[in-house]
């Protein structure tokens, strides 16, 4: 696990310096170059899916859901309030105007946090403020929010309090009709969810 984060790292910091030495646009101020790298080097742009998760039952008015996914997946299956944007089409007009938003907490999210990652370098090099990542993108959520697991008769009571509130969150996204929840792990898609996305962006320019 250790090395797969250490791998996806080094893989930022090669995007962010390619996007250091790209040509400036006009229209769009942009961060400088060290800030960018100091912005990649903290882990303030992450927030959990026990985070993301709670401002969604909470129906949170400062969160927006940016799913990054090609659209046959988003309409699949979406976390709900999420819009769908193309992640080549980060800097369209259209895509930096839902950005820039202001009092809106941008959460980008994928199936896995690379494509997020990169959308995230994007914005912030373009100055977008309040843009996140949800780590581990929907692959994580799923594992971590639908996926019930065993309680650990050692476990803290913090760590039966973090169980309790996603044993809470599965009933909230998969309701207490369903009888079984697949165990294989979502590779494209996520299917047991019943609740749709509130509204939705089409991707592209």
């Amino acid at each position: 696990m250790e090395r797969k984060y250490t791998i996806l790292a080094v893989l930022m910091v090669v995007m962010a310096l390619g996007l250091v030495v790209l040509p400036k646009r006009k229209e769009q101020k942009e961060i400088e170059p060290k800030a960018l790298l100091s912005s990649l080097v903290e882990k303030s742009r992450y927030l959990s899916v026990d985070q993301v998760t709670h401002r969604i039952i909470e129906n949170d008015p400062t969160l927006m859901l940016i799913d990054l996914r090609p659209a046959d997946q988003f309409k699949l299956f979406a976390l709900p309030g999420a819009v769908n944007i193309s992640s080549d089409s980060s800097l369209c007009k259209s895509t930096l105007e839902l950005l820039n938003q202001s009092g809106k907490d941008k959460v980008l999210y994928g199936n896995s946090d690379l494509i997020s990652e990169k959308a995230w370098l994007i914005a912030t090099r373009n100055s977008m403020n309040r843009m996140y990542v949800m780590k581990g993108g929907l692959n994580e959520w799923y594992n971590t929010i639908i996926v019930e697991k065993p309680i650990n008769s050692a476990a803290s009571s913090t760590e039966l309090d973090l169980l309790s509130f996603r044993n809470a969150a599965r009933q909230y996204f998969v309701g207490s009709g369903e009888t079984a929840i697949a165990s294989e792990k979502p590779k494209e898609k996520v299917e047991v969810i019943r609740k749709a996305p509130k509204a939705s962006a089409g991707g592209g320019c």
